[in-house]
C-alpha cells in the first residue's frame, strides 16, 4: 500500500478535521508527523508541516473533495503574486540617500572652488 501526501497543515486540529471528513466519505487516510510536532512545535517547519496521506488509488477523489471544501492541496500551484510597492522605510531610505547626494554636490560646488588644494 503506497501512501501519497495530498495536503499539509500547520496544526493537527485542521488535519484531524479534514481526516474526519475524508473518512466520512469512505476514503482511508492517515496523518503523518502529528506526534512529532506535538512533541516540539519547532519541528513543524523542519518536517514540512503535518501531512495528510491517502492511498494511491484514492488520490483523485481526496483532492477533489479537498478542493470542494476550500482546502489547498500539494498539487495546486500558488497564485503568482503581484509585485508589491516597497515598504515606506525603503522609500524613505532612498529619499535620504538621494538627498545626501544632492547636498554633497551642492556643498562641493559652493565651497569646493575656495579650497586651497
Amino acid at each position: 500500500m503506497e501512501l501519497v501526501t495530498v495536503a499539509v497543515f500547520p496544526t493537527s486540529f485542521a488535519a484531524n478535521l479534514v481526516q474526519g471528513r475524508l473518512q466520512a466519505d469512505g476514503i482511508e487516510c492517515y496523518i503523518k508527523d502529528e506526534h512529532s510536532v506535538h512533541l516540539n512545535p519547532y519541528f513543524n517547519n523542519a518536517l514540512g508541516g503535518i501531512k495528510l496521506q491517502v492511498k494511491e488509488e484514492d488520490v483523485g477523489v481526496a483532492v477533489f473533495t479537498l478542493r470542494q471544501l476550500g482546502y489547498r492541496t500539494v498539487f495546486d500551484q500558488l497564485p503568482v503574486s503581484e509585485k508589491k510597492p516597497p515598504h515606506m522605510a525603503v522609500r524613505f531610505a532612498k529619499f535620504l540617500a538621494a538627498t545626501a547626494v544632492v547636498l554633497g554636490w551642492l556643498y562641493f560646488t559652493e565651497f569646493g572652488a575656495t579650497l586651497p588644494w
